[in-house]
């Protein structure tokens, strides 16, 4: 591994004789398999030499973070007397990522152990009925015990049992968030996940029966909102914008692309395979985060073209099959929310001003367009993945130029 990295024997050499050369070896090598170049290699061999002396790791052994950073901060000190150092503060941020990195992969840096939280076991046994049970999807297990976990938090800090609880907790907690700016959407949509978490707690005499059922949350009507997105001429304005250097540009036109043709979510966006592009047939396969299930949409040209040009020209080569992977190594697929800040970031930067930013936004404005050029609520709802066709009627609300439509029409003296 050395000899691809090294040409100079005195170079070779110092590695070869430095201690752990089998753990060393180890490392790079799999951080070569993560897409990782040659020189940053070479920089990542020098500084793991600085940590097994900064270290004194003669042999492997168990490291804590306290240890890492002391090291850290004296070889820093040490690298004072090299002229070609100008920050110390990025060699500390060095040497601290390459030792974290190197003893994590070798399962030798000791990670101080969290207390776990007070009904810890039974948000996880939440977890397995929503999971087991009910079949709910990982998402939305998450979001469910997330609601759980937060109130449970909350309440731990008033009563150290659930059989101390009544639904006047539940009231408080919900209206201390009212207060503290939460939507009327946002807690009706909490008040009905403690609903199931009670439930359930009730079904296993964790508390008093008859807390769920009196749990009261804020009406929220029907399509009350109005979704907010850029319009046509901004979406342009959006693609047109992006610049910057090579691979995140093409990165960012391919998923903007995708985010203003398609409407998709962050989330199914995220999950794409390189697999599910039929190239020849024009068409790609999209899971649905909601609805569920795979649904085929054909590949309109110019978003197969941004794509096929960051596939080609600027993925990276990485044992990851997803089609969109981050810029730095090890390369794994965009999780949602990098997708979300990425979007936003774009959004921002090309002087559009929504209300939400990110790809909610141009979702919204997805729909508003196909609405716009005469598709029904049916077929924009199946196009964007709704669980219902109805769900696309609030869209309509805000077809300005359609309404104006209806508007002029006369009775022309009938009255």
């Amino acid at each position: 591994m050395l000899e691809t990295l090294f040409k100079f024997e005195s170079t070779l050499s110092r590695h070869r004789e430095a201690p752990l050369l089998v753990e060393r070896e180890a490392f790079l090598k799999y951080r070569q398999q993560q897409g990782t170049s040659d020189l940053a290699l070479r920089h990542l061999s020098s500084a793991l030499l600085s940590v097994t002396t900064g270290l004194h790791l003669d042999i492997l052994r168990e490291v804590d973070m306290k240890e890492i950073k002391n090291a850290a901060r004296i070889w820093a000190v040490r690298q004072r007397s090299n002229p070609r150092v100008r920050t110390y503060v990025h060699c500390v941020n060095y040497f601290t990522f390459a030792a974290k990195r190197w003893l994590l992969f070798l399962n030798k840096l000791k990670v101080p152990t969290v207390p776990r939280a007070r009904f810890a076991d039974q948000v996880d046994d939440f977890a397995r009925y929503m999971t087991e049970e009910r079949g709910l999807t990982p998402q939305s297990v998450r979001m469910e015990c997330y609601r759980a976990s937060t109130f449970l938090a909350w309440f731990a800090q008033r009563h150290r049992s659930l059989k101390a609880m009544r639904l006047d907790d539940v009231d408080e907690y919900l209206a201390s968030r009212g207060i503290g700016g939460w939507s009327r959407r946002t807690i009706s949509g909490v008040s009905g996940g403690l609903r199931a978490f009670l439930r359930h707690a009730e079904r296993r005499g964790w508390c008093r029966a008859g807390i769920a059922a009196g749990i009261t949350a804020p009406k929220v009507y029907k399509f009350e909102g109005l979704p907010e997105g850029p319009t046509r001429e901004q979406v342009t304005l959006l693609l047109q914008s992006v610049t910057g250097k090579p691979v995140p540009t093409s990165r960012a036109k391919a998923l903007l692309a995708l985010f203003a043709v398609y409407g998709l979510r962050s989330g199914e966006v995220s999950r794409l395979q390189l697999g599910d592009f039929d190239w020849r047939g024009e068409t790609f396969l999209v899971d649905h985060s909601k609805r569920g299930g795979l649904k085929r949409y054909p590949l309109q040209r110019d978003v197969g073209e941004a794509i096929l040009e960051y596939v080609t020209k600027a993925r990276p080569s990485a044992p990851c099959r997803n089609i969109f992977l981050t810029l730095t190594p090890p390369y794994r697929a965009i999780e949602p929310t990098v997708l979300s800040h990425l979007i936003s970031n774009r959004i921002r930067k090309a002087g559009i001003h929504c209300r939400h930013n990110g790809p909610h936004c141009l979702r919204h404005a997805c729909a508003t367009r196909l609405l716009e050029d005469g598709a029904s609520f049916k077929e924009i709802g199946d196009f964007l993945g709704h669980r219902s066709s109805d769900a696309a009627g609030i869209y309509a609300k805000v077809n300005l130029k359609m309404l104006r439509q209806v508007a002029d029409f006369t009775l022309e003296g009938l009255l």
